[in-house]
C-alpha cells in the first residue's frame, strides 16, 4: 500500500515549489511502478543530500518524490563467499559513514574508505548513501569502486541486473533506468607488492565537485613487474572513467624513469574531463597526470 503524505510545509512560503506528494513504497516493484507512472515528474530519494543541495542552488524539486527508505533490503552489509573468494555486499541505502566504519572495508578495500572520507562533511556522510553517490554519476567514490572492480546490482522492474559500475552509470541517463539495489566488492588480488591509492584534489568548498579524483590498484610480482593494474580518474561534472590505455602501457613492465614521461602523456591523451566555471579541462588533465606519475614514481628503485 502506498502511503501518500501531505505537501511539505514550513514556517514561511518557500522560494521554490515543493512536491505535491511523497511516496513511500514498501518494495522495489512498487517503487518501480510509481516511477513508471509519473515519469519525469518523479524522482527517487534516499538520503536527500544531493536533492537538497540542488534545490538550494535553484533546481526545483520533482512533483513526486519516491522515498526508498522503507525498503529494508537496500540497507546494510552481507558477507558472501564465491568459489572460495570473500565478497562484501553493500546495500545501496547504506550511509557513507557506515561504510567508512565497516571493518571489512577498512581491511580489504582501504582505498574505498579513503574515498568516502573525502566526501563532503561528516554531517553529510551521516545522511548520504553509497548508492546515491554512484547515481550522482560524478561521485567521489566512483573511481575507487571502478579500480576495485565493484559490481552494481540493480532492479529493472522484473529482474536483477549485474553490471560493472561504469555500465550502470551509463544506464542512469536512460528514461527507465534500473534502481540500484546494492554494490558487491570482490576480494582484491594480492601479490608480492601492492600499490593502491585514492587521491582527491579539490577546492575548499565542500559541496563543489572536485577538480580531480584518481584511484589505482596495482599488483607487482617478485620480479618487479606490474602484473595487475586498474586505474581510474574523474572530477568535475564528467563521469569517472577507467584509463585503459595507461593500464595496458603499465602491464608487464618493470618501471624505469623513462616510462614516467610516456605515462604522463598517455594520461593527458585519454583522460577526458570537462571544463566548468571553476576549472578548465586542460588544468584537470595536468593535475591528474601529475598525481598519477608521482605515485608510480614510488615503484622505481
Amino acid at each position: 500500500m502506498v502511503n501518500e503524505h501531505e505537501p511539505l510545509m514550513s514556517g514561511k512560503p518557500p522560494t521554490l515549489p515543493v512536491p505535491t506528494k511523497i511516496w513511500r513504497p514498501s518494495d522495489l516493484s512498487e517503487a518501480w511502478e510509481l516511477k513508471r507512472r509519473y515519469g519525469s515528474e518523479a524522482c527517487y530519494i534516499t538520503g536527500g543530500t544531493l536533492i537538497q543541495l540542488q534545490r538550494e542552488q535553484g533546481t526545483p524539486l520533482a512533483e513526486h518524490l519516491i522515498s526508498l527508505d522503507k525498503i529494508n533490503v537496500l540497507e546494510g552489509f552481507d558477507q558472501l563467499e564465491d568459489e572460495g573468494q570473500f565478497k562484501l555486499r553493500i546495500g545501496a541505502l547504506t550511509t557513507l559513514s557506515d561504510c567508512h566504519r565497516n571493518v571489512f572495508i577498512e581491511e580489504y578495500w582501504p582505498i574505498l574508505a579513503e574515498a568516502i572520507r573525502h566526501v563532503a562533511s561528516p554531517a553529510v556522510r551521516n545522511r548520504a548513501t553509497i548508492g546515491g553517490n554512484v547515481c550522482y554519476q560524478v561521485g567521489d567514490v566512483i573511481p575507487a569502486l571502478m579500480v576495485l572492480e565493484a559490481e552494481a546490482v540493480s532492479f529493472d522492474g522484473t529482474t536483477y541486473l549485474r553490471n560493472d559500475i561504469a555500465t550502470y552509470i551509463q544506464s542512469v541517463n536512460g528514461k527507465d533506468h534500473p534502481i540500484l539495489t546494492s554494490i558487491t566488492l570482490p576480494e582484491p588480488p594480492v601479490s608480492a607488492q601492492v600499490l593502491s591509492f585514492f587521491k582527491k584534489v579539490g577546492r575548499r568548498e565542500a559541496f563543489i565537485p572536485s577538480i580531480v579524483t584518481v584511484a589505482c590498484y596495482t599488483c607487482i610480482n617478485e620480479s618487479g613487474e606490474v602484473e595487475y593494474i586498474r586505474l581510474a580518474a574523474g572530477g568535475g561534472t564528467a563521469s569517472p572513467k577507467r584509463l585503459y590505455e595507461s593500464e595496458r602501457f603499465l602491464q608487464k613492465k618493470v618501471l624505469v624513469e623513462e616510462d614516467l614521461g610516456r605515462l604522463y602523456d598517455l594520461v593527458l591523451q585519454e583522460y577526458v574531463p570537462a571544463s566548468d566555471p571553476f576549472t578548465t579541462a586542460e588544468y584537470r588533465k595536468t593535475v591528474a597526470a601529475n598525481v598519477i606519475v608521482s605515485e608510480f614514481e614510488k615503484l622505481i628503485q
